[in-house]
């Protein structure tokens, strides 16, 4: 019966982006049902926080199905999706048992490593009314055991499927001490909770990331091809100075407006990811992989350029939307700037300018403040050198030719 209801599952023949609106469908009935459950007031921060919290789990789930099992990405996303439904149940158990009265969902109460260890040993420690209710508890087992048997109805191989399902509590237990490992860090780190903590919302986001873009490599890997030279790291490496540059200018020039604290740690990693998919942007320009009318790749490259910098700030997106505008002029259709030199380096010269602004704006400093004679100068010296290297280049081409 579980091998014909997974088979059934994995065949079904829609596209798998119709699945992601499963998910949400899901995923907003069961946030609906889990704020009745607790009786609890929420806002649009509790929405987004659970909301990735859940990512996470589907997302750890897929990731690890498909490396224990070894089956194909898109079946697992067929079938992780359609059993998040089981999601639905943990509420309605609590209702039923408490009537909302005794159940409070929540990150699971640690204050120590024997209290780790207790709460991987009980799925969820001593209390059954706060942290791991009796509805996440049995929605934990059905889960736990659905993963082991479809493991080993793909591989037969016991110790696989109890080394994999072992994996995935594991994981799905870590995800419920989020708060407890992060203590822990601050601590190390000298850093105190400020009144409007984010960092949950941050670790959760980059994690999400993590297993998006390793799902999507699994699924499409001999689609996701580009060239990178040497040259093309030199010139992300020379666009991360300049980016460092602009952030040294802002704690020089305005240090008041900001500082290291448990949340904006996290800035470093995204503000690193969201130069790295602005450079893999400006290389598949390079390779000429945007004029095969791919336009889905370019298209998920700015949705995560727009997500991942929004994530630091209103202002580091505006900067980076500039920046990935500049690329656009550059490598896209109708324009393709890149083609006559004298266009090529003035945007050239423009991209450069505005990653030093979004160094600058990322750090607290306004706009209008950074030095405009350092605009200019940096302006006037990187299109000078773009020139030469373009009419260099363009020369060298037309004596080969």
């Amino acid at each position: 019966m579980f091998q014909h209801i997974v088979n059934k599952i994995e065949g079904v023949d829609i596209p798998l982006h119709r699945y992601l609106f499963l998910f949400l469908a899901i995923l907003s009935v069961r946030l609906c049902l889990e704020f009745f459950s607790n009786q609890r007031l929420f806002k649009s921060e509790d929405v987004l926080h659970i909301g990735l919290w859940f990512i996470f789990i589907v997302g750890a789930f897929m990731v690890q199905l498909h490396f224990y099992s070894k089956e194909k990405v898109a079946k697992i996303i067929r079938l992780v999706v359609c059993c998040f439904s089981i999601a639905l149940t943990a509420p309605i158990i609590d209702m039923i048992v408490s009537q909302g009265k005794l159940s409070k969902m929540n990150y699971l109460a640690i204050n120590s490593f024997s209290d780790l260890l207790w709460s991987y040993i009980t799925i969820g420690g001593a209390s059954l009314s706060r942290g791991a209710t009796l509805g996440i508890r049995i929605e934990i087992i059905l889960l736990v055991f659905a993963s082991f048997n479809y493991i080993f109805t793909k591989t037969q191989s016991l110790m696989r499927s109890l080394i994999g399902t072992i994996s995935i509590y594991t994981v799905l237990f870590l995800s419920g001490a989020i708060p407890f490992f992060l203590g822990k860090l601050n601590t190390a780190l000298g850093l105190n909770y400020g009144s409007n903590d984010q960092s949950s919302i941050y670790l959760l986001y980059l994690l999400d990331l993590l297993l998006f873009l390793t799902l999507i490599y699994r699924y499409s890997k001999h689609r996701i091809t580009f060239g990178i030279k040497l040259i093309s790291i030199i010139r992300f490496l020379f666009g991360l100075g300049i980016f460092s540059f602009g952030a040294y200018l802002a704690q020089k020039n305005y240090p008041e407006n900001w500082s290291v604290n448990p949340t904006t740690i996290y800035y470093f990693p995204l503000l690193f990811l969201t130069l790295i998919f602005l450079w893999i942007y400006e290389n598949l320009g390079k390779t000429n992989q945007f004029h095969t009318k791919n336009y889905h790749k370019q298209t998920a490259l700015f949705f995560l350029v727009f997500f991942t910098s929004s994530c630091v700030s209103f202002y580091t997106c505006f900067a980076s939307m500039i920046v990935w505008g500049l690329l656009f002029f550059l490598y896209e259709a109708p324009l393709f700037f890149y083609r006559i030199p004298f266009l090529s380096a003035f945007f050239n010269a423009l991209l450069t300018v505005s990653i030093l602004l979004m160094g600058f704006l990322s750090f607290g400093a306004p706009l209008i403040g950074i030095p405009t004679n350092l605009l200019f100068y940096l302006l006037i010296t990187s299109f000078s050198v773009y020139l030469y290297f373009n009419y260099r280049k363009f020369k060298l081409r037309h004596e080969k030719n």
